[in-house]
């Protein structure tokens, strides 16, 4: 209504009355609800608007209006109100309050009523209007909306960046999540309690004016569910609600939002107090010493609730545990009366959580609190099932908080005396727990202990305890730490403990003797030692592990004989890096003194002989221990580690070794003579005498061994007991042990008689003696007794002067008999005699001639000695030097034997040489050599290694020397015989000779062999001149030996270099490094020599072959190729044998690099640039086996990776990205794995901006290849460099995240959005879109080239299965159009299409006119994505760039426009839908040429598309902006009036359209059609004219519509019609063409009180119509007739003449007869044709009645010709034929002249009128009369009935009794029946029928 539209300064209140009463005029007159609707929808929103007028009248006639309006409309729930146009009131920022709450009444009225469709599009509206709000108006307005935001698009709801608005939406929607599915409260209920989570304000602004059922709550929360899972909150703020959501009690909506919990749970940082506060405050409620209105006192959260809060809460880390809420939600959720078990167990396990991960200041001072409470679970039975989580709670508090439980012995005695009776476990829950406790007990000897003022302990006890340590203890002159009461009253404790039944209390006291004392403290100790004792295994172990801090019987013999650990193989390249990082040094190990150690224990001894405790002595062998046996030997090794630890030993396995001399030396300083020793040799003895094991025996022989002199005469009585045990025993190692100490003995307190007889006597007894342990006994003394005579001998100090070992006669018998022994098949025999003639050569020659002359020419020859022999010599009786070598070369070479006596064997070879200058010393080193090939096991060639060096050194070995009494001597010192050194030398010359020859064989073995060789030779002997001038040489072969196929190889030849090194000049150094380095980056290696035997691949490398043997040799690979007549596989062979070589030369540069670094350390920086680079892509070789070695070669070199790589980072992003696209997939595998790696761990990505373009273009490319790992590892690295990227872009970045950007962007869009690959589509499109997320408007600049790109990915992208669905389907349209409709909105939500939508925020117009082009070109595409997309886009910059986007408005129209006109219907459709958008910011000129343009085409274009496309277009255009449409209305109105009459046959969706926009244009027809009569009726003479069909049908269905809807008629407009019609109709017969007819005969109708036509235009259209009813087609004629009919009953003419014409030939045929007219005709086409007939026969029946004329001459000549053909043909006839008849006479009767009332003028006349009427009657009463009696429908009862009435009335007015009484006898005969029909209408009939005839 234009005159509301009030302008601002029209205020005058008489004006602004006025139109109020008007609209209150309009409002009254509308009757309808349509009326209504349409009223308020123009009226509601400015009468609101007069709220703001300053006149009190105004106002107060508002009031009023709107009062009428609530009525009117709360009980009519259909009325739609503007909610559209109420929301642009109500988000006004000028509206005054009045306006604001008015508005907001009005809008949530509305809202619900409005279809979903549009509530769905206002809801981002309205969110946005709430803000600033009142909270009432929020609150309405949430409640609405909620149920909708579920299914509210992300991209619609950004709440990100509108922090105030997404609280405010996330706290409602919390509040509603917490409401209870129960009735509101009843009013005045005073027992009513707030939910729980809430309170009574929060509760009251939900339930007040909100009446939920539960279902309509649970679909609420459904949607608020969807709405906090998507991504449009912070993932911190959607933390609590979704919580919420997961306790609530429907299954529905706890497990919908389970989901999205765990993705927030894993997206938080649960160490912000921000992420955890809500779930404390909501747990806990409002605390009650907060002061706040009670209705704003939160309650605390139900148990339910509670549950799922602390199962999140135990996820809080840090400064996330916030104190004290913890205190406060642990203690009540143990404590408070309605918490559950499950609860409790929860809190404590969150207990456990704070106690890990609180700060421990604010832990500290509440852990008095804690510990309070949990003594409160543990002591009461109440809460039993939850103690073992307390007790775990308790151990893990006294750990974080140790000085809250200390001292408090009570609690520790409380706890042990539960372990009995416990469950088990609980028993486990209490060990823990006391075990964890242990560190609160803890006794620091340097920090001064206060004295306990009460100690709860058990009086026996604690006496016990004081009176066991009161005879140790206080023998300590000085007072300490340990003196103290409470120290001694927890040992006194312990051990108690330690003797109790309970074997986990026994493991708990040895655990406290651990951790509470220091490994010093000899009383804890000593608890550890009787614990390692125990029959438990776990207590024994762990005891061990206490004493020696490990339990591995070798591990703890390392730590006995303080053996070395292996020293680090790592070094620091990096200077920086080593003074960075340092390793922390390892806390030392201490051992008390070992004095102290043997007199506590000799104490402890003593007091348990004295004491009466059964238990303390063990009888073993009629010997009484205080100890169990077991226990006393770990005693005595734990003695002799602080024995050897103080005499400073180190690496003392076995005496006599190299540090004997230096015990010896410590005991004659330090022990000798002293009370200590003796009580050490007691205590070993009396162990020795009853339990004769392996340590008493090692202990007894470090004393005697060392200080044989002082110590052997006092023990000469053990020597049968000695003799005994080695006689006897079983035990190699025990034997071994007893010959030696008996030997000792023996060879000081004896003569040499004595000694003589001794050892002939062992002689026999070792040749004789049956028993095999005993003759190994007797061979083993026998050894060591000769060994000791001829060490003193060397001395002076046996045998006398002139005392030759080679003349004395028992050690002649005692070594043939040794040498025999050697081919003893029995094996300990071997081994005996092997270990014998090792110790004898060592100390001087072998009292046996040199050879045989037979065996000279053997010596002389190049095999003297050749472990392959099989013959065998008599050697009974030619014993001699050489023949014992050769039988320790067969011994060696015999398969049946030991590894171990092989190995011993090995080492008396080298032995041999170094007792005397042996003289086959060369022939030995022959033998050597020739097994290199002969054996693979490592240990064999490291044994002959070292026999080798023994060789060559000769007697100036140190091996020739007295074990006991000499240390080793290094360099000169060491040399005896200067002589022997040049033999030696030669020997050595000749042996580097060899092994270099040897070395360069292929054969496998041969270079293990000859690489441990030479290592051992370059450790053993760097002075010796052949070494010393060979070291380039050296150098050379261990650099082949580098690139060997074995890793034991390699790491031979690295430590080979790193000695060459070692022992080079600095320029040797230096070419040895480059060496390395430049095999290490190229893996060249010299060429090698193949032979048959050549080991190209490892065993299995290849599998097997086909008949199931190897593939590893040349010799194997060449039969495989000859077996498959393959020649060229060979070649395939040996190039990955040369692959494998190439990387296994790379490997062992790496291993030798290592070696030599760790000598050089830092003077190799210069060359890592290029070392580090080769070795970190090394490390992500796909092979494991060289991924493994490079690894650890790195982590050797480079000890900080992190500072190496960032230093480095360029160089090694250069060679990835240069070996990125290698030859070898290994290598593009290898990169792409190693680049992952190194952008994860670079500082920052801007360190690579150079190279991120090539190295997103080599990823792609990688990412197409062959291999599939390699495609595989290239698309993960892509990932993470995209994430990266985004990262690097983010806008925070600034300038160098639009650096990130520039560089990235044009490689994506170019290569990558677009390309063939999907993977590389797939993460090039994310990467795009994250980086419109991220870069914010710094992505600007890009917009023109990336937008256009995304459009045309959206169309490359397409579904290929739907594309060829919708091909496929090209019949059906139907089908396709909804298979193309799914592929459109596929991509309106494709990922590119939602970044386009992210994109728009930063698009300008300036960016839009340079954007353009390029999108209007790709509208152009053929394909149907890419077009949606360019549709999408240009909708978008509609709604964001409004009137900026005017200038280019029309230049966009006429591109869509063509689009419009597309053969696929969604296609029209989008293109129609953008070109409304963008119409809504035309220039007016624009939009009339459009209009204009419209209907030519309309006029132009007659196919279905082009008219649906102008439809779709004129009903955008509308919907965007109806102003367009009524603007242009005369234009428009005569178009869409006859568009929306098309036929509706194939699409009726066009002529819909067509009706909306006339719609939209003229809300009321008739008044729309009466404006625009002139041009519609021009319009339609056009279409009359025209030579379509089509239009002519239109134009005949438009002036139908004229005729029915104008209700004062066509006036003046009428004759013009009408002739227009009538030049129409003549013509041939065409479909469609009946409409024409019917046109023209509505047209024949006036409506009352308009001037009938003229009785020549009348005549006219008759007789055109009786033309066309004359036409034989049946069914135009039908409808001919029909409309002839028509015409004559509203013109009133008669013409039955002609009618009766037409009309007798059709009532003259009968369809019952029709039968087919040919043959070819089926029954079907009969069937048809009766049909029609009997259809045309009703219409003529019904134009009979309709053209009965009114002369009554006509009527004469034809009523009884009627009559007659009616009763005759009517029981003939079909019923719808018979239903016409009864109709046609029931009008003839009507309008018969002889049935009215008026008087005749003569007698004749009366007497043929009464004639007449009798016959009338006659045949009508047939008719009832076989109607009533033959027919039970209702509609054939009712005709006949009606007939009946007409007549009776007619006749009654006549008084013709006669005839009333026939009607009357057939009434009669028929209304009892009738009278009882369920019809009303005929029972009404005959009720009325009755009144008549009375």
């Amino acid at each position: 209504m234009s005159e509301m539209e009030v302008g601002d300064n029209e205020n005058d209140c008489s004006n602004d009355l006025l139109l109020l009463d008007r609209v209150f005029l309009r409002l009254g007159n509308a009757e309808t609800d349509d009326q209504l609707e349409s009223c308020l929808g123009r009226f509601l929103p400015p009468v609101i608007l007069k709220l703001s007028s300053a006149h009190e009248q105004v106002r107060t006639k508002v009031m009023e209006l709107l009062v009428h309006v609530n009525k009117r409309v709360k009980c009519r729930a259909d009325v739609q109100l503007p909610v559209e146009t109420l929301l642009q009131l109500y988000r006004d920022p000028k509206a005054n309050s009045f306006i604001i709450n008015f508005t907001i009444i009005y809008i949530t009225m509305g809202f619900p009523r409005l279809p979903r469709e549009q509530q769905l599009a206002l809801v981002p509206s309205l969110l946005e209007a709430i803000e600033n709000k009142p909270q009432g108006h929020q609150d309405g307005i949430l409640v609405l909306i909620m149920p909708l935001l579920g299914t509210i698009k992300e991209a619609d709801l950004n709440l990100k960046e509108k922090p105030k608005l997404a609280s405010l939406i996330l706290k409602f929607a919390t509040d509603i999540l917490l409401l209870p599915y129960r009735a509101l409260p009843n009013t005045g209920d005073s027992e009513f309690q707030v939910p729980p989570g809430m309170s009574m304000r929060t509760y009251k602004r939900i339930v007040d004016k909100n009446q939920l059922n539960p279902n309509q709550l649970e679909e609420m929360k459904l949607s608020i569910v969807n709405l906090i899972s998507k991504d449009i909150f912070n993932t911190q703020d959607v933390l609590l609600p979704l919580v919420v959501a997961a306790a609530d009690s429907r299954f529905s909506v706890a497990n919908h939002a389970n989901s999205p919990l765990i993705r927030a749970n894993s997206s938080v940082d649960w160490s912000q107090p921000s992420v955890v506060a809500p779930l404390y405050s909501l747990y806990l409620g409002t605390w009650g010493g907060l002061k706040v209105p009670p209705d704003d006192r939160k309650v605390p959260a139900c148990t339910r609730l509670r549950l799922k809060i602390i199962q999140y809460l135990n996820k809080a880390t840090g400064a996330g545990i916030m104190f004290p809420h913890c205190v406060q939600v642990i203690f009540s959720s143990l404590f408070d009366p309605n918490t559950n078990s499950r609860l409790r167990n929860m809190a404590l396990m969150f207990l456990l959580n704070v106690i890990n991960s609180g700060d421990l200041g604010q832990l500290r001072k509440v852990s008095s609190v804690f510990l309070q409470g949990l003594l409160k679970i543990i002591r009461s039975d109440e809460y039993a099932e939850h103690q073992p989580k307390a007790y775990m709670c308790l151990g893990r508090l006294a750990l974080k908080c140790p000085k809250t439980i200390n001292n408090q012995f009570a609690l520790l005695e409380e706890l042990v005396k539960k372990i009995p009776e416990a469950t088990p476990e609980m028993r486990t829950a209490l060990r823990d727990a006391l075990l964890e406790m242990a560190v609160a007990y803890r006794i620091n000897p340097e920090d001064k202990l206060e004295i306990m003022d009460t100690i709860s302990e058990d009086p026996g006890t604690s006496q016990e305890a004081m009176e066991t340590d009161e005879g140790s203890e206080s023998k300590k002159p000085k007072t300490t730490a340990f003196d103290e009461l409470q120290a001694l009253a927890l040992f006194g404790l312990l051990e108690h403990y330690m003797h109790s039944e309970e074997s986990m209390i026994r493991y708990i006291a040895m655990r406290y003797s651990a951790a509470v004392y220091p490994q010093d403290y000899i009383p804890s100790r000593y608890l550890l030692l009787l614990a390692s004792g125990d029959s438990q295994d776990e207590v024994s172990t762990e005891a061990l592990k206490c004493l020696y801090g490990t339990s591995r019987p070798s591990e703890i013999d390392d730590v006995v004989n303080n053996v070395n650990k292996k020293e680090t193989t790592t070094v620091n390249l990096d200077d920086e890096t080593s003074e960075k990082d340092k390793d922390k040094e390892q806390e030392e190990f201490k051992v008390p003194k070992f004095g102290d150690v043997v007199n506590y224990v000799w104490d402890q001894m003593q007091k348990r002989k004295k004491g009466s405790n059964s238990k303390h002595r063990y009888v073993v062998n009629n010997q009484v221990l205080q100890f169990h046996p077991l226990t006393y030997q770990e005693i005595l090794r734990y003695l002799r580690m602080c024995l050897n630890r103080e005499a400073g030993l180190r690496d003392c396995s076995e005496h006599p070794n190299a540090t004997s001399p230096l015990l010896a030396k410590y005991f004659y300083e330090r022990l000798l003579d002293s009370e200590v020793l003796e009580r050490y040799l007691s205590m070993i003895t009396s162990l020795l005498s009853a339990s004769p094991e392996l340590m008493p025996l090692t202990c007894f022989l470090d004393i005697v061994g060392c200080v044989p002199e002082k110590i052997a005469s006092k023990y000469t009585n053990l020597l049968p007991f000695l003799k005994n045990l080695f006689v006897t025993t079983t035990k190699e190692d025990i034997r071994e042990a007893a010959s030696v100490i008996y030997a000792i003995i023996t060879v000081h307190t004896s003569e040499k008689s004595a000694i003589e007889r001794e050892l002939k006597d062992f002689v026999v007894q070792g040749d004789s003696n049956k028993n095999l342990e005993s003759q190994c006994g007797y061979l083993c003394v026998f050894s060591h007794m000769c060994e000791r005579c001829l060490v003193l001998a060397k001395r002076g100090k046996f045998g006398g002067k002139g005392f030759s070992g080679a003349n004395w006669e028992p050690y002649q018998e005692g070594v043939r008999s040794l040498a025999k022994f050697l081919a003893n098949p029995q094996t300990l025999l071997v081994s005996t005699s092997v270990s014998a003639i090792s110790l004898l050569a060592r100390v001087g020659p072998l009292p046996l001639p040199d050879s045989d002359p037979k065996q000279a020419a053997t010596i002389q020859s190049d095999t003297p000695f050749n472990v392959n022999k099989t013959d065998i010599e008599d050697t009974v009786n030619k014993v001699c030097d050489f023949t014992v070598a050769d039988s320790l070369f067969r011994i060696v070479g015999n398969a049946k034997l030991p590894s171990k006596i092989k190995e011993r064997a090995l080492y008396t070879l080298g032995l041999l040489c170094c007792g005397e200058r042996f003289p086959f010393a060369k022939q030995i080193v022959k033998g050597f050599l020739q097994m290199a090939k002969d054996s693979k096991e490592f240990e064999i060639h490291l044994q002959i290694g070292e026999s080798l060096v023994l060789c060559v050194e000769g007697v100036n070995s140190n091996e020739n020397r007295d074990l006991w009494t000499e240390l080793p001597k290094e360099g000169d010192a060491k040399i005896r015989d200067r002589e022997a050194l040049k033999e030696n030398d030669e020997l050595l010359e000749w042996l580097l000779q060899e092994l270099f020859k040897i070395g360069k064989h292929p054969h496998p073995h041969s270079r293990q062999a000859t690489s441990i060789w030479l290592l051992a030779l370059l450790k053993n002997c760097p002075e010796r001149a052949p070494i010393s001038n060979k070291l380039p040489a050296l150098q050379e072969v261990f650099m082949d030996f580098l690139s060997e196929n074995s890793e034991i190889v390699q790491d031979v030849a690295s430590k080979g270099l790193s000695l060459v090194y070692q022992n080079s000049d600095e320029d040797a150094k230096k070419a040895l490094v480059a060496q390395i380095i430049d095999q290490l980056t190229s893996g060249k290696r010299a060429v090698a020599q193949v032979t048959e035997d050549t080991k190209i691949f490892e065993e299995g490398q290849l599998g097997k072959a086909p008949t199931g043997g190897n593939l590893s040799t040349y010799k194997e690979l060449c039969s495989l190729a000859s077996d498959l007549n393959q020649p060229d596989l060979l070649y395939k062979f040996m190039h990955l044998a040369h692959h494998n070589s190439v990387w296994n030369s790379k490997k062992g540069a790496a291993f030798g690099f290592h070696s030599i670094a760790l000598q050089a350390g830092a003077q190799l920086s210069e060359h890592l640039p290029k070392i580090v680079p080769r070795l970190y892509r090394y490390r992500f070789d796909p092979t494991p086996r060289i991924q493994n070695s490079m690894a650890s070669i790195w982590h050797a070199l480079v000890p900080n990776t992190q500072a190496t790589v960032h230093k480095y980072h360029k160089e090694i992003l250069d060679d990835l990205v240069t070996n990125m696209t290698s030859n070898q997939w290994r290598v593009r595998m290898s990169c792409c794995n190693a680049l992952a790696d190194l952008l994860r761990g670079a500082l920052s990505l801007h360190e690579s901006l150079s190279q991120l373009p090539t190295l997103w273009a080599q990823l792609f490319r990688v990412m197409d290849d062959v291999h599939e790992g390699t495609r595989q590892a290239a698309t993960t690295t892509a990932n993470v460099l995209s994430k990266l990227c985004v990262r690097a872009s983010d806008v925070s970045q600034g300038k160098d995240g639009k650096q990130i950007v520039s560089a990235i962007l044009p490689v994506l869009l170019d290569n990558g959005i677009t390309n063939v690959v999907r993977e590389v589509r797939s993460v090039s499109l994310q990467t795009v879109s994250k980086l419109v997320s991220a870069a914010g408007d710094s992505l600007a600049p890009f917009l023109p080239k990336l937008i256009p790109a995304l459009v045309g990915a959206a169309g490359e992208l397409e579904s290929a299965k739907l594309s060829y669905l919708s091909t496929a389907m090209g019949t059906d349209s139907g089908t396709r159009d909804l298979i193309d409709d799914m592929r459109a909105n596929a991509a309106r939500q494709h990922y590119t299409t939602d970044t386009v939508v992210k994109c728009m925020p930063f698009i300008n117009i300036e960016v839009m006119k340079e954007t353009l082009p390029k999108i209007l070109e790709l509208t152009k595409s053929p394909q149907l994505g890419t077009k949606v997309a360019c549709t999408h886009f240009i909708v978008l910059a509609a709604h964001y760039l409004r009137n900026d986007l005017e200038p280019v408005a029309g230049k966009i129209m006429s591109n869509l426009l063509n689009g419009a006109f597309d053969r696929n219907a969604t296609v029209r459709k989008n293109y129609a839908e953008a070109l409304g958008q963008v119409s809504a910011y035309a220039k007016q000129s624009s939009i009339d040429k459009l209009m204009k343009k419209l209907v030519g085409l309309y006029e132009t274009k007659e196919e279905d598309t082009a008219r649906s496309a102008i439809a779709l277009t004129l009903k955008s255009i509308a919907k965007a902006k109806i102003e367009h449409v009524k603007d242009n209305e005369a234009v428009l109105a005569p178009m869409v009036f006859l568009a929306m009459h098309a036929p509706k046959d194939d699409d009726p969706s066009t002529v819909e359209m067509f009706e909306d926009i006339w719609t939209d244009m003229s809300p009321a027809r008739a008044s729309g059609i009466r404006l625009h009569l002139l041009a519609i009726r021009e319009e339609i003479e056009r279409a009359l004219t025209a030579s379509s069909w089509t239009k002519k049908i239109q134009a005949a269905n438009a002036v139908k519509t004229i005729c029915k809807d104008l209700p004062d008629g066509l006036g003046d407009q009428r004759e013009q019609l009408i002739r227009a019609l009538l030049a129409a109709v003549h013509g041939k017969t065409f479909d469609g063409k009946q409409h024409m007819i019917q046109a023209l005969a509505e047209c024949c109708s006036v409506k009352d009180g308009e001037a009938p036509i003229s009785q020549a235009l009348a005549s006219e259209c008759i007789n055109a119509l009786l033309v066309e009813a004359r036409k034989q087609e049946m069914v135009y004629k039908k409808h001919a007739i029909a409309a002839l009919g028509e015409a004559l009953s509203a013109i009133e003419t008669d013409h039955f003449n002609q009618v009766y014409e037409i009309v007798k030939v059709i009532l003259s045929k009968d369809e019952l007869s029709m039968g087919k007219e040919s043959d070819e005709e089926d029954n079907e086409g009969a069937r048809l044709r009766r049909e029609q007939l009997g259809a045309l026969k009703e219409t003529a029946y019904e134009l009979l009645g309709k053209a009965w004329p009114k002369d009554a001459a006509t009527q004469e000549k034809y009523q009884d010709v009627f009559f007659e053909h009616c009763a005759t043909s009517y029981s003939m006839s079909s019923r719808p034929t018979q239903l016409a008849i009864l109709a046609a006479a029931t009008r003839v009767v009507e309008r018969l002249v002889v049935l009215n009332a008026e008087p005749m003028d003569t007698d004749n006349a009366s007497d043929s009128r009464s004639k007449a009427i009798s016959s009338v009657v006659g045949h009508a009463a047939t008719i009832i009369d076989y109607t009533l009696k033959n027919s039970n429908q209702v509609r054939h009862r009712r005709d006949a009935l009606n007939l009946m009435e007409v007549l009776v009335k007619k006749l009654k007015d006549l008084n013709k009794l006669e005839e009333l009484e026939k009607l009357s006898s057939i009434y009669n005969l028929y209304s009892k029946d009738l009278s009882k029909d369920s019809s009303h209408e005929i029972r009404a009939k005959v009720d009325n029928i009755k009144v008549y005839l009375k």
